[in-house]
């Protein structure tokens, strides 16, 4: 906080706070400040425990173990009291990543309107980290508070932590505390102290200059209030209601041509108008698609407000009501922009249609577009990916509070620099769990799932080759990985399958911190098989969680390829034989190598009799330039 003279009054982080979940059958670090020397009490469950605040005003009370209870109010008692309401012993997990971690339930995720009716669930409870960025290390988090489960705000949770919590709680007949950090988008060296990642490959240079800057407090406080700046405008609908591109007489002929989608993208915010004739209104509604939009967006029909779109919308597909509907001639007009990179892509492929009692009529073309009616975007940095500022103010002053281990779900925003990540991952684990004063925390996280044009052979996967970091980062003691390959897609980075996600993390939770006897994952490679009885030119590759090997559908093994000395790969004949798999190539006389669902968005099949998708994996440790496909 400062000197001791600035605290004046007992003062808690708001994660001491009504509803809240402590883990059980552990001690718990409960901490706050109170005016120096101040004598501090915890009333819990009819026990009494006392500290001093120091000199600087900080407290800090650790809790003896206790067994699940609840409910219970704590009171804390200092120069004031205070009384914490509803609170459990339970379980407390952190679910923490970018955005298929942050992705919430009311998004667009399969099975969530079931999810919702039936979310009264009191027994569990989310606390969600505001978005913050510091220079240095912070004391207190973001204020927030937690929620019970309802089906009016579960729909505000992530959706991946919502399963996993749903059957963590369902199992262990438990209250269950999800503490969420995570903000899309951002690369796992955010998320780390600057002290750790500046001494990792790749990250010299960006940590150098950080450590270099000395006036961060200024410039993130300017950045922010342009920031601020930014989402006004990007959410003011009530301006956009009055802007004259929305009436019919308005005059668009200097307006540019364009086709959608744009092959090119659009920049700032964006309007476009486009106009269809209807000879009669139809009874049924009519729907207006786009197939996607990047990335906010206003809708409007013929002046009128239709839909408001933003990140987490990923199909843009609306029903126009007849209300809104003239005989005639109607008008479309959009408002769109892109809060994320200031890059506008409006429409998918073949999605852009009018469907009127079933018959759909191509919107794609002649459209016409002006981005220079309003101001440009506000120029405002992106400071969510520079070293350790994540971690500053949302897992520092928040790894204190005792949880049973974290859920992690991100990966996709180090693509690009996949080479450090097994790396930088492996002391983000470290780094946690120092903080937390929990050397072996277990740590969960969920390999990235496929994106981009499926494809069989690909090598060189920058994606293929960011999952395999992840699955060397397993070295690391009580960690486990749950596979998301196949809930993929090719032109959606947020796979809207987020049960299978969330329950497949249980699945390792319940093995190896809950004791459970499952299968804990699809097969998983052990070793590798050449010549010693093998007919020649053929590889046998064995693996663990092989019950029931089979393929999905019954249909024949695909995902395989294999290399020579040569390191070219080739697609593999794949059969399946008991709990192996035999492979084969005609040009392939001596295999050195085997990989598994090793592409962007890989064509694989395996799974084990629990219908869990295998693990991708590769047999050999050649970089990504020195392979190549035949």
């Amino acid at each position: 906080m400062g000197s001791s003279t600035e605290v004046q009054a007992l003062t808690l982080s708001s994660l001491f706070s009504d509803h809240m979940v402590l883990q059980r059958d552990k001690p718990v670090r409960l901490w706050g400040e109170a005016p120096a020397s101040q004598t501090v009490s915890v009333n819990v469950l009819g026990k009494r425990y006392s500290t001093q605040a120091a000199q600087n005003g900080h407290w800090e009370i650790i809790l003896p173990a206790h067994n699940k209870a609840g409910p219970f109010n704590i009171t804390i008692v200092a120069d004031e009291t205070k009384t914490i309401q509803d609170v459990y012993f339970g379980e407390v997990w952190i679910a923490s990543g970018q955005s298929n971690m942050e992705w919430k339930l009311k998004g667009d995720v399969i099975g969530k309107d079931d999810e919702l009716a039936t979310a009264n669930r009191p027994l569990i409870r989310f606390f969600d980290v505001p978005y913050a960025l510091a220079a240095t290390k912070q004391t207190h988090l973001p204020k927030s508070q937690w929620q019970v489960a309802s089906s009016k705000n579960a729909g505000y949770f992530s959706a991946v932590a919502w399963f996993f919590a749903r059957k963590l709680q369902e199992q262990e007949k438990v209250a269950v505390g999800i503490i969420e950090s995570n903000w899309g988008g951002t690369p796992a060296e955010a998320w780390l102290d600057l002290e750790v990642v500046s001494t990792l490959p790749g990250y010299e240079k960006q940590s150098a200059e950080v450590k270099a800057q000395h006036n961060w407090p200024d410039i993130l406080a300017l950045n922010k209030e342009k920031e601020a700046q930014k989402w006004q405008r990007i959410n003011d609908l009530e301006t956009a209601l009055k802007q004259p591109a929305l009436n019919k007489a308005y005059d668009d002929s200097q307006w540019q041509s364009i086709d959608l989608p744009n092959k090119n993208p659009l920049h700032h915010f964006v309007w476009l108008r486009r106009e269809f004739t209807l000879t009669d209104i139809p009874d049924n509604p009519v729907t207006l698609s786009f197939g996607g939009i990047k990335q906010n967006a206003f809708i409007f029909i013929n002046g009128q407000h239709l839909a408001t779109e933003d990140w987490q919308v990923t199909e843009s597909t609306h029903l126009i009501p007849k209300a809104l509907l003239q005989q005639g001639e109607n008008l479309i007009t959009l408002r769109v922009n892109s809060d994320w990179d200031n890059q506008v892509i409006v429409g998918k492929q073949a999605q852009v249609y009018l469907e009127v009692d079933g018959v759909k009529t191509d919107l794609s073309t002649a459209w016409r577009f002006n981005n220079k009616i309003e101001p440009p975007m506000p120029k405002v940095m992106n400071y969510s990916f520079t070293p350790s500022f994540i971690y500053n103010a949302m897992i520092y002053p928040l790894l204190p509070y005792t949880a049973q281990g974290v859920i992690w779900y991100q990966g996709e925003s180090n693509v690009n620099k996949h080479q450090y990540y097994h790396s930088l991952f492996s002391h983000l684990i470290k780094n946690w769990r120092t903080r937390a004063q929990s050397p072996a925390m277990p740590f969960l996280f969920v390999q990235i799932s496929a994106y981009l044009p499926a494809s069989e052979l690909q090598p060189k996967s920058k994606w293929a080759y960011l999952r395999d970091a992840q699955r060397q980062t397993l070295s690391v003691p009580h960690t486990a990985m749950a596979v998301s390959i196949d809930v993929g897609s090719a032109d959606d980075l947020h796979p809207k399958q987020k049960r299978q996600v969330g329950e497949r993390l249980w699945r390792q939770a319940a093995s190896r911190v809950y004791g459970h006897h499952l299968v804990e994952s699809g097969p998983d490679f052990v070793d590798l098989q050449l010549g010693n009885g093998q007919a020649q030119g053929q590889a046998a590759i064995t693996f663990a969680n092989a019950q029931g090997l089979k393929t999905t559908d019954s249909a024949p093994v695909e995902g395989f390829i294999i290399a020579g000395a040569d390191k070219v790969f080739r697609k593999a004949n794949a059969q399946i034989q008991g709990s192996k798999i035999l492979l084969s190539h005609p040009d392939i006389k001596a295999p050195k190598a085997v990989r598994y669902a090793w592409a962007n968005n890989p064509i694989a099949n395996l799974t084990n009799s629990e219908n869990l998708p295998a693990v991708p994996f590769r047999t050999d440790d050649w970089l990504e330039g020195d392979v190549s496909a035949k």
